[in-house]
């Protein structure tokens, strides 16, 4: 019994191992990673749709406004091409163009409206224009760079809850054990000129809020802490919402999204 007990133990090891080999040998390579960011450009399409401009410098920009860019694009072939995605390689460059079909000779404008964020420095952001000519790779690559100065102290907090500029809205708090106390931070900043001071009704026992400093003046930075001491661990898997007070903007708009996790 003994020696059936390690055969079956033994069968299902190997049998854990090959299932590993197989997810491991599935997961794409660096270099297939990078041609899905940066895909080549098509060699069928021979640029049947060519721009006025494949490159667009910015120069040093200021990281709170938004920026209008144009393209003007030009069927290159004796046959209707239909422009049927613009694909952007970053959220704050979004394409406000819509797919469309160019006769022999005729050209469309691409406009794209570029709103950045993120920390001061160089950045290159790029759209690809995927046409009937080829259904896999882009018929041409168009692409914007600039260097990102801003003005803003806050600029590194993208998120807003009213007048309060915030590293993200959500935390997750994970490997719960009885007892023992998860805590996330969420630096936030006072953008008003009036002080702040938060608090939040926890909807869940052994859920705590708390801000640091516990006043927030006018300009300042500082962190909201989330912490939970589980009694006994959730059945399953939670998710809440805590809704700040203290801040004037809509209850919908004063949330932040807690997942509690096993």
């Amino acid at each position: 019994m003994k020696r059936l007990s390690y055969i079956v133990l033994t069968l299902a090891s190997l049998l854990n191992v090959a299932t590993l080999s197989a997810q491991l040998s599935t997961l794409p390579t660096r270099q297939q990673l990078d041609s899905m960011a940066n895909p080549s450009l098509s060699t069928t399409a021979s640029r049947g749709i060519r721009a006025d401009k494949e490159h667009v410098e910015l120069g040093e920009i200021d990281g709170t406004r938004s920026i209008s860019i144009e393209f003007l694009l030009r069927n290159t072939t004796s046959r209707s091409v239909t422009i049927k995605e613009y694909r952007s390689t970053c959220g704050c460059l979004r394409v406000e163009s819509h797919p469309t079909t160019l006769h022999a000779g005729e050209s469309t404008t691409l406009r794209a409206t570029l709103t950045p964020s993120g920390h001061n420095g160089a950045y290159e952001r790029r759209i690809l224009v995927y046409t009937s000519l080829d259904e896999k790779h882009p018929t041409e690559r168009l692409s914007v760079s600039y260097t990102l100065h801003s003005s803003d102290k806050f600029a590194h907090l993208t998120r807003q809850m009213g007048p309060l500029r915030m590293s993200r809205k959500g935390v997750l708090l994970d490997n719960l054990k009885v007892g023992t106390t998860r805590t996330e931070r969420i630096i936030v900043a006072n953008t008003s000129d009036k002080s702040i001071t938060l608090s939040a009704r926890p909807t869940i026992e052994g859920l705590q809020f708390s801000l640091k400093p516990t006043t927030l003046k006018p300009d300042e930075q500082g962190e909201i802490t989330i912490s939970y001491t589980p009694e006994q661990l959730p059945e399953k898997n939670l998710e809440t919402m805590l809704i700040v007070e203290g801040i004037e903007a809509k209850p919908t708009d004063r949330m932040i999204r807690i997942i509690l996790k096993r």
